[in-house]
């Protein structure tokens, strides 16, 4: 893999059209994601831009104030923690404005979420999973006083063990944990009544491939047009704070392995930073790369973009009136 490379950065001036898309916030939905970024005093304050059109939309939703994403649903469900009372987590439609509390977390830990359908059913069997980094499961339905817990067990001699990841298809739980020395072995969790049960995977744990002279790594697995994707963020610097690049693989269940992808074809990835990701297939809308994958780093204004093709990364600067620090950005499906 070479050197990676950042394009130019994209200057943009606030013409008077844009000036008046300020006041009209967006309401349609579109194939891919929204970014959405948080600034301002408390976070008060939401810009969405769109990738297609070049072009970002203010507005206040007061239901977001003072939180942060730590979930996104390709349905246009936002899981929600409040930035003061980091245990206090609820489920938001940011176009309907509804709102679902949840009952409180038992802690301030680092969680992946997972939906297991729509809250918009309204029949009761979406389900909430919140998995620590110590793997244990927290989990109810809507309308539940208090989450149920189990922890993670497996007849494997794990010692210490490490949530990475997690994703949800074919109505099951699949994650990684890490074991020490980078190995990765693959799980299902799957509920049977109301309860969680475990299954190890025979596919081959996955090893950390990244070069030598990359410092460190972070793993996602994300379901993509109906495979199992693990994607390895390979980082450098003082602070770790450079991304080199991507290696992507696929699961492969004939083989039982993790089979490396230079393409991914007509596939668009775009990952969060919350941990979540969204996978588009067969979007073709002017502005929007194909075989490519879309990040943002942490208290960083830019959007950057990975191209699998030549290996290289470009960036730009979507909303220039945001502000550079005390920032969030994170992607959203508008329904």
């Amino acid at each position: 893999m070479e050197p990676t490379h950042e394009g130019k950065e994209h200057k943009q001036e606030l013409s008077d059209e844009k000036q008046l898309m300020l006041l009209n916030p967006p309401t349609v939905p579109q194939p891919y994601p929204w970014l959405l970024i948080f600034d301002g005093k408390d976070q008060e304050r939401q810009t969405f831009f769109s990738i297609s059109g070049d072009r970002f939309y203010t507005r206040t939703i007061p239901e977001m104030r003072n939180k942060e994403i730590i979930y996104t649903c390709n349905n246009g469900w936002l899981v929600l923690r409040d930035l003061i009372n980091s245990m206090n987590v609820c489920l938001l439609n940011p176009t309907s404005k509804e709102t679902v509390q949840l009952p409180p977390l038992e802690d301030d830990d680092d969680y992946t979420c997972i939906l297991s359908s729509s809250p918009s059913n309204h029949n009761h069997q979406c389900r909430v999973v919140f998995i620590n980094t110590k793997c244990l499961f927290y989990f109810c339905r809507l309308g539940d006083s208090k989450f149920d817990k189990r922890v993670f067990e497996t007849e494997m001699p794990l010692g210490r063990i490490d949530m990475i990841d997690a994703t949800f298809f074919g109505g099951k739980i699949y994650f990684i944990v890490c074991l020490g020395f980078a190995i990765y072995p693959l799980f299902i969790a799957e509920f049977v009544d109301s309860e969680i049960r475990f299954t190890k995977l025979g596919i081959e744990e996955y090893h950390d491939q990244s070069p030598q002279d990359i410092i460190s790594s972070y793993s996602y697995l994300i379901e993509s047009c109906g495979e199992i994707l693990l994607l390895e963020k390979m980082m450098f610097g003082i602070f770790r704070r450079n991304v080199f690049g991507f290696l992507v693989f696929r699961m492969d269940l004939l083989e039982n392995k993790w089979v490396q992808v230079k393409n991914i074809g007509e596939r668009t990835i775009f990952l969060s930073r919350s941990g979540s990701s969204i996978s588009t297939c067969s979007i073709v809308a002017e502005g929007v790369k194909q075989n490519a994958i879309y990040f943002t780093n942490a208290a960083d204004r830019y959007l950057y973009v990975f191209d699998l093709e030549d290996d290289t990364i470009s960036k730009s600067l979507p909303c220039p009136i945001v502000a550079c620090q005390r920032l969030f950005l994170d992607w959203v499906m508008l329904s």
